[in-house]
């Protein structure tokens, strides 16, 4: 059983913004389905990651009301470079916001 997270675009954005570098850049892309993470560094891209949209909040900005599933599921070398440090800091927000 693989651990998953449900996160909306704007906490993805604030976690990833918080793991780029100077000389490395995140950007999301929404599409009808997914959600794409688009690394980029010095030389051009290095990594993309698309996560399924499991649902959309009506009346509220894209960047609030685009739910994703985040699921580890490759295991390359470069997932684990994003996937781990990624998954340390959901799991952190996730301790944080839980419901009693």
């Amino acid at each position: 059983m693989e651990l998953c997270y449900m996160v909306s675009m704007s906490t993805l954005h604030e976690i990833l913004q918080s793991e780029a570098r100077p000389n490395t850049a995140y950007r999301l892309l929404a599409s009808e389905d997914t959600v794409t993470v688009v690394h980029y560094g010095p030389e051009g891209l290095i990594n993309q990651f698309a996560f399924p949209i499991i649902y959309r909040v009506e009346d509220v900005p894209e960047d609030e009301g685009t739910l994703m599933l985040m699921v580890a599921t490759e295991r390359s070398r470069e997932w684990q470079s994003f996937w781990v440090p990624l998954e340390t800091k959901l799991s952190h927000c996730c301790s944080l916001n839980t419901v009693a």
